[in-house]
């Protein structure tokens, strides 16, 4: 058997309403995006092939997911434009191969973004009801090719049509999870946490509650209940959630009070009203932090003479002896940062980032660990210094991260400067 997942126009144009870079396909629906949970309930199925046309084809699915080894079948994407009924789009793929849509085997076709709400998937295919006509304009829905004949499988659906049975889809998930798997490594008492989760202390936790990966709450945290936090997400001092989704890769500011909110980066949208707003300018700044920029500035410039003059007799010693040197840790970072120290020096860069649209510096706030992690991640970290730097957080990362590379062979991921925004990034 194989299956096929059309994401088409229709009750999708919310999505682009809300999240005009997302596609309705990898939306995170409880942590996981609407792809992967059905590629779940197929692996379960023994589907050999998983066919997915979107109409909202973005790269970011095809990194997330792969080519189906996980699940041990295959999956093939393909970009496609909308079409009202399934063998138009079988007609759209039929000359590409091993990538068109197979129809000699039984073709499990779910049609729009559904997920069927049964105790066992096995179930789906229990009770199939023969359609003789399509109907010019196909509804959502969960339907089977088998003999070249057309059956609706019959069973309750969870859609997400709206912005609101969106939100709601998640909670339901979170609280009734049923044959759909969560994805977090532990779970204690309604809360689900991933890895590299950080809780600092007096934070206060309710369940339900899905914390993904890379996640850090700093001190006074309130989670109340009704929360979801998604990868890579960062919450600073003293601020409340409750019944509120945030998705991937977004930064909370201190003291901040949500309810029935859904944060995505700089995207602050109200579910219950639906409007939304854009923080623009998300460095927000007062007369407290203008204090203390000319401290940070003394420390700045002070470290880096000591190394920019410091470092110049061990510099030119070293010079001609780059190529060999250069394939070492320390010395590979070590003679890109350098020069970095000069400009610090007359006021051209910051010693360590400050903030991710600071694009001249010598550090990251992220160079002190030598994990591999990915560009996002860097920038969360960038983001938290941002709100969060101290005289003692710029001495630790210039010293921690020159010495511990001083123990490494190779060069890691991203020691090269300066880093420049991906297109696409939130600027």
């Amino acid at each position: 058997m194989n299956a096929c997942f059309y994401v088409g126009p229709g009750s999708t144009e919310w999505c682009w309403k809300y999240f005009p870079t997302k596609s309705p396909g990898e939306l995170p629906i409880a942590g996981k995006s609407w792809c992967r949970h059905l590629v779940d309930q197929c692996s379960r199925l023994k589907i050999n092939d998983i066919f997915i046309a979107d109409c909202y084809f973005h790269d970011d699915l095809t990194a997330g997911m792969g080519e189906g080894d996980y699940w041990s079948l295959r999956l093939h994407y393909l970009p496609s434009i909308p079409c009202p009924q399934p063998e138009q789009l079988f007609a759209q793929h039929q000359d590409k191969g091993q990538d068109a849509i197979r129809t000699d085997d039984d073709l499990l076709i779910f049609w729009g973004q559904v997920l069927p709400d049964i105790p066992d998937i096995n179930q789906l295919l229990s009770n199939l009801r023969e359609v003789t006509e399509l109907p010019e304009l196909l509804p959502n829905g969960i339907w089977l090719l088998r003999g070249g004949k057309y059956y609706e499988c019959v069973c309750p659906l969870l859609q997400m049509r709206t912005l609101r049975e969106y939100f709601d889809l998640n909670f339901h998930l979170l609280e009734k999870p049923g044959i759909y798997n969560l994805p977090g490594y532990s779970n204690s008492e309604g809360c689900v946490f991933g890895m590299d989760v950080i809780i600092m202390p007096n934070c206060e936790l309710e369940s339900p509650l899905l914390i993904h990966d890379n996640v850090r709450l700093e001190r006074g945290v309130s989670l109340r209940g009704k929360v979801i936090l998604g990868e890579d997400v960062m919450i600073n001092e003293n601020s409340h959630l409750e019944h509120t989704l945030v998705l991937d890769h977004t930064y909370i500011g201190k003291h901040m009070q949500l309810l029935n909110m859904i944060v995505d980066g700089c995207r602050v949208i109200d579910v219950e009203t639906g409007y939304w707003v854009d923080l623009e300018d998300e460095y927000l700044t007062g007369s407290s932090k203008e204090i203390g920029l000319n401290i940070y500035k003394l420390t700045e410039l002070f470290l880096a003479f000591l190394i920019a003059f410091g470092g110049l007799p061990l510099f030119l010693v070293t010079l001609p002896f780059r190529p060999l040197l250069k394939k070492l840790g320390f010395f590979y970072f070590a003679f890109q940062m350098y020069p970095k120290c000069w400009e610090v020096l007359i006021g051209k860069a910051h010693l360590v980032r400050y903030g991710h649209r600071d694009s001249n510096y010598a550090f990251r706030y992220s160079d002190q660990w030598l994990l591999h992690c990915t560009e996002r991640q860097k920038v969360t970290d960038d983001i938290y210094y941002y709100y969060n730097r101290t005289v003692d957080k710029i001495w630790k990362t210039v010293f921690v991260s020159l010495a511990k590379r001083l123990f490494v062979l190779g060069a890691q991921p991203g020691d090269r400067r300066p880093w420049t925004p991906p297109e696409g990034d939130p600027q």
